[in-house]
Formats: C-alpha cells, structure tokens, sequence
C-alpha cells in the first residue's frame, strides 16, 4: 500500500506540473501575439495571430478541475506572458534593483487576473460539463474590463491591443472598444479548442466565418470617403536625460526643438507638436522659457503644441501638462494629465492611504521615485481657429504617454468635442526594448474606437500618424531625431463607443456575475 500511494503521489504531482507546463505555454503564445524585443532576430517570432490559438492549452487543462486547480493553471498562464511581455519594465533607465522586483511583483500581480478567469471557468465547468464553455469570451472580456478600472488599473496587455496590428480585423471596435476585439480573439480559441477536441467540420466552417464577417465589415469601412485634412509636424528631438535635465538642459532642448521645428516648418504644417515635457521647466512661471517658445511661434507663424511641467502655486501642486501656443497671441490653453503612472508619477491611493504619503521610495527605486504629481481634473478641448485662416481648423485633445491605454479616458475626449487626439510621450526610458513598440500599437485602437485620427510625438520615438481606421504611416525609427509631416484625416464623426462608452464589457461582468450566484457555495 505505500508503495501504491507514492507511485499515485508521484503521478498527481507528474500530471499537475503538466498542467502548469501547458498553462505556461500559454502565456508564452500570448506573449509572442505583441511586439517583443525589436532586435531582427527575436522580432520576426512576434505575430498578433497567435492570439488566436494561445489559450487552447489553457483550456485543455482546464475541463472539470475546480476553481483552485483552474485558478493556478490561469495564474501560471498570466505571469509568464506579462513578464515576458513587459520585461522592458525593469530596463527603465534610473531605476535600481527594486525596479527589477517590481516588475517580477507587477507579474505576479497581473497573473491573478487571468487566474481569476480560469479559476472561475473552471469551476462553471465542473458544474454544468462543456455547456459552461459558452461563457469563456464572456470571462476573460469581464477579467480584462476589471484590470482596466482604478488607480492600480493597467490595460496595457489586453489581447485587443495585440490585435491593432491588423486592422482588417479590429473595426467592430466602434461598438464594442477593444474589449469586443478581445471577445472576439477568445472565442477563436474556443472554436479552435472544440476543432481540436471534436474534430467537427462544424468548427472549421464557424472559424472561416469568424475571420470572414470582421474581414467584410473592414472593406467597407475603407471605403468611406474622406474629404478634410489637417497637416500636423511631429518633433522627435531624441534628447537623453542627460542632455535634458543635466547642466544646461533647457537651453539644451530649445536648440534641438527649434531646429526641427523650423525643418518641419518647410512643408508648412497647421500644428507643430513637441513631445511630453520637451521643455524641463515650468512652462507658466518661468517668463524665460516661455519667451522662447512664443519666439519660435511668432517665427514660424504656426500654433505649437508643448509637453512641460506645471505649477500651482496656491495648492503647491506639480502637474504633467501640455500647452498651446498661438501666434500673435500671449494666452496659452492647457492640459494636465489625469491619469498618472502608478510609483512612476504618483503614489497609488495616497490621498486615501495617509502612511503611504510618507514613505520614501527613492531610497527602495533609485532615480525612479514617484514625482507626486497632482492629478489634472479638467478636460481640455484645444481649439486652433484662434490662429488660423484655413476653412478646417479641428478641434484636438491631448493625450499624456500613459493615458492613451485607457479606452474610456480617451473615448470622453472625442465624446467632449474632439476632432484629432494628440499623443505626447516620452518613452526614451524604456531604450531599444519591445515597451515603444508596445505602446506605439495601443493607440492604434484608441484611433479605431472612435473613429479619430491620431497624431503622435515621442521623445526618441517612435513618432507616426494614425489614420482614423487605425493604418500607420510615417512612423520613425527609435533614438533618431526626426520631424515628420504629413496630412491627417478629420471629421468621420462619432461611433457608438465613443457616445455609449464599454457597455459591452460592463454587459460581460454583469453576465459573468449572474453565471456565479449557483456557485457561491461550489468554489473549492
């Protein structure tokens, strides 16, 4: 008898670590669906399509295991794809040895929410048998809508944006946002799972059909017609930090800022736009600063957009900001940013947490501290008529790095009034990783969602237009500087997502919590 139970011990040990072998499988497909490191040999392993058949080994482990078995093969899956997926975290330049925990933590965090997923599908399954299955794109849509909610929110990584890489299969995007695009991907695992495990020409028939309906719907979007343009330049100084915050930092980037603008300037752009915090001071109270920056407006005779810190002096508040500058105009319109970065900006739940404000994070992050930034309250609709005579003169709002991977932040801009978005950043902290490529592609959807062209400026890049179908061009390579102009569509209107916002992926949780109410005493 002990030698039949250490023979059953050694085979439930043998077949779990199967399992978690084939849930990491997953999460290296699902990683291999995003852009990963851009070096030629590495990058050409990297296709959205794989998206599409990752999670089958997921579920192959899944069927009838129970919420806890479930919950750790779907952890297992999501920490191995976000830290392969976002390992460009712990290259961020200033950054110690903790940034490097940090990203190991930020893994281990964002696994729970896929192990949510496979814990409960898991569990459904077990009760109700193959049934349960119908619900999967229903579970993750609903575990993705979670991860995008609250100060902690982080939506980087959601299977939608992997998928803006191919807009021929991502325009229904304008009802559902990237959510319904993740649905969609879901459940061509399922299909793909059930072709596998079933064999049915039913399956093969439901996955053409299921590539072929979003294929159609996306030749017929192309074809709408566009009459009103707009000519954007987007200055890419390609400024270290050294160059940029060191000794003579300032005078530093107006050298580089101006030349390119004044490059930019030859094929006469409507709005010159410089990236996030091209200006290292406080734009509104240093006259000096701000002398200049009207100087090269007044020059050139074309509106600028500029990234640069802000000060409130009666609050004693530091802001992320952006400003317009019109020439023959001495007022200035702004932004600050609402959505800050997470320990990189501000301090998460600070203002409910009180010891959080105490703690001194440079001593555990190097550099890399939170700047404590104030949150900005107001959005800000740029109007350009001030300082034009052309007949179209769009109406744009800002967009700061981090908020572009927020669907909902960005779709209440376009709902305000916005004609354009404008994406300013600065991603030169990240070096030659897979993060700006990454990052880059997420505002392809946002661009899609809502039917709104894109215009974005980075730091080091990498700098492109985006087309309100979410087609890139003159995009610029990494650490070069550039100044690209080029002409972007405006004055497609709004979609249903812009005006209705993710009543989808609110509809998803609110069936995947009517599908739980019988197993609230079955979760084992």
């Amino acid at each position: 008898m002990p030698i039949l139970r250490n023979c059953l011990a050694t085979a439930l040990v043998a077949l779990r670590r199967r399992r978690l072998l084939l849930a990491a499988l997953s999460g290296a497909l699902l990683s291999l669906a995003f852009p990963g490191h851009p070096h030629p040999l590495m990058s050409w392993f990297y296709h959205p399509l794989w998206a599409h058949i990752a999670l089958v080994p997921l579920l192959l482990v899944l069927a009838g295991r129970g919420f806890k078995d479930g919950f750790a093969a779907g952890w297992t899956c999501g920490f191995v794809w976000n830290l392969l997926s976002l390992y460009w975290v712990a290259h961020t330049q200033g950054g110690g040895p903790a940034v490097v925990a940090g990203t190991l933590l930020m893994a281990i965090y964002l696994g729970l929410f896929p192990g949510l997923f496979s814990g409960l599908l898991s569990a459904l399954w077990a009760r109700w048998g193959t049934k349960a299955l119908i619900l999967t794109p229903c579970l993750w849509t609903a575990q993705e809508y979670l991860l995008s909610l609250g100060e902690l929110g982080f939506p980087w990584l959601l299977l939608g944006h992997g998928q803006a890489a191919m807009p021929h299969f991502v325009q229904h995007a304008i009802w559902t946002g990237v959510f319904g695009v993740s649905c969609w991907v879901v459940g061509l695992n399922l299909l793909f799972y059930w072709g596998l495990v079933s064999r049915s020409p039913g399956a093969v028939a439901a996955i053409g059909l299921a590539y072929l309906l979003p294929w159609l719907h996306a030749a017929s979007a192309f074809a709408t017609p566009i009459t009103q343009h707009i000519r954007i330049g987007l200055i890419q100084p390609n400024m270290t930090l050294a160059q940029k915050w060191g000794l003579n930092g300032l005078a530093n980037s107006f050298t580089a800022l101006e030349a390119l603008s004044r490059q930019a300037a030859t094929e006469a752009p409507q709005l010159l736009v410089w990236p996030e915090t091209a200006l290292p001071c406080y734009l509104s109270r240093r006259p000096d600063c701000r002398d200049r920056a009207f100087a090269i407006v007044e020059e050139l005779h074309i509106p600028l957009l500029t990234g640069a810190s802000d000060y409130d002096l009666a609050r004693n508040e530091r802001y992320n900001a952006a400003f317009l500058l019109h020439p023959g105009h001495r007022e200035m319109t702004s932004y600050t940013k609402m959505h800050l970065v997470p320990f990189g900006e501000r301090t998460p739940y600070r203002d409910d947490i009180p010891f959080l404000r105490n703690i001194d994070w440079t001593q555990l992050t190097g550099d890399l501290g939170p700047a404590e930034f104030a949150r900005g309250t107001r959005r800000t609709v740029f109007d350009m008529s001030a300082s034009s005579n052309d007949a179209v003169t769009p109406s744009f709002a800002v967009l700061i790095c981090f908020e572009s991977i927020f669907p909902d932040l960005v779709r209440r801009h376009v709902a305000g009034g916005a004609d354009l978005l404008v994406n300013i950043t600065n991603d030169s902290w990240f070096g030659l990783t897979a993060g700006p490529h990454q990052h880059a592609l997420i505002n392809v959807m946002r661009a899609v969602e809502n039917r709104t062209a894109i215009a974005r400026a980075a730091t080091s890049g990498i700098s492109l237009f985006i087309d309100p179908f979410g087609r890139t061009y003159a995009a610029t390579e990494l650490f070069t500087a550039a100044a690209p102009v080029a002409d972007l569509p405006v004055g497609l209107g709004s979609t249903f997502y812009t005006r209705h916002g993710d009543i989808f992926a609110q509809g998803c949780l609110i069936l995947t919590l009517a599908s739980l109410v019988p197993l609230y005493r079955k979760l084992d």
